[in-house]
């Protein structure tokens, strides 16, 4: 991995308090009592460690147990580096875009940038463009470093915000291909994205039927095309590696936001686990 300088900024936590506990102690607590609740009615899952998990990324009322069903697929894994690709809602830019901070903030202790990686994608591509900004804008990658911390606590962390079209897709694909190909065995690929999401509840289930759908058949094109879903562009970029050909979709678990009581929005928003693991699709 080449010098990316030297930067000891920190990218604060800014939706712990908010979107899940800021006190060390609850947040332990509560990422444990989901990862064993998952560990416990987790389906038989393919042997291996996976190459990809799809986590969703709301607020922990909503999604902390669907989150543990997808990071609990990883557990006992050797992992040294998790690259984290999520959306970035701006719908009229396409890009993808790099920290410039050299750790991100959590209640449980700071989680270290893999500075080096960063360096190297950046210089495969004008895709990308290395700003903190676009990283204080957005939770979703936020949302999964307290799972990230607890269960490979010493692994460096690649954040990734994208959006735009199939050819961003897929040139985001080639970098990752070419920077952590030789090292996929000790590299994590999260997807922090959640469903379709809609004011009449039906229709964002018939939505995130389809999406589902796609990344079961291993269309990321099709998917890379759904320029009204926010997570198309992150999902798809994951699906188009290298690693991912022949690769198998399983889904962990399925909810949407109408099932928490107490809690109401205007909108219904749906939420998945899932994981693609290496070798022939059935």
């Amino acid at each position: 991995m080449g010098s990316y300088g030297v930067n000891r900024r920190i990218r604060e936590a800014i939706v712990a308090g908010i979107f899940y506990p800021d006190d060390q102690t609850r947040l332990r607590n509560r990422i444990d009592e989901a990862l064993i609740k998952a560990s416990g009615s987790m389906k038989a899952a393919a042997s291996g460690r996976p190459v990809a998990i799809l986590s969703p990324h709301a607020a922990f009322e909503y999604t902390c147990d669907v989150q543990a069903a997808a990071w609990n697929a990883t557990a006992g894994s050797r992992v040294d580096t998790v690259v984290i690709i999520a959306p970035l809602r701006r719908p009229d830019e396409s890009g993808a875009y790099l920290p410039e901070s050299a750790a991100f903030q959590t209640p449980l202790g700071d989680v270290q940038v893999d500075t080096g990686a960063c360096a190297d994608l950046e210089s495969c591509s004008t895709l990308f463009s290395s700003n903190d900004g676009p990283h204080f804008e957005s939770h979703a990658i936020e949302v999964q470093l307290p799972f990230m911390h607890t269960l490979f606590p010493d692994a460096l962390l690649v954040p990734v915000l994208v959006c735009g079209n199939a050819t961003v897709a897929s040139s985001l694909a080639r970098a990752i291909d070419m920077v952590f190909g030789d090292d996929l065995d000790r590299t994590l690929i999260v997807i922090s994205s959640n469903l379709a999401a809609s004011l009449v509840a039906g229709d964002a289930s018939r939505r995130s039927d389809e999406l589902v759908q796609l990344m079961q058949v291993m269309s990321w094109r099709d998917l890379a095309a759904q320029r009204d879903f926010a997570g198309s562009t992150a999902i798809a970029s994951a699906m188009a590696m290298d690693a991912m050909i022949g690769a198998r979709f399983e889904l962990f678990e399925r909810m949407d936001s109408r099932y928490h009581a107490g809690i109401s929005s205007d909108r219904v928003v749906n939420y998945a686990a899932a994981a693609w693991y290496p070798g022939a699709a059935s």
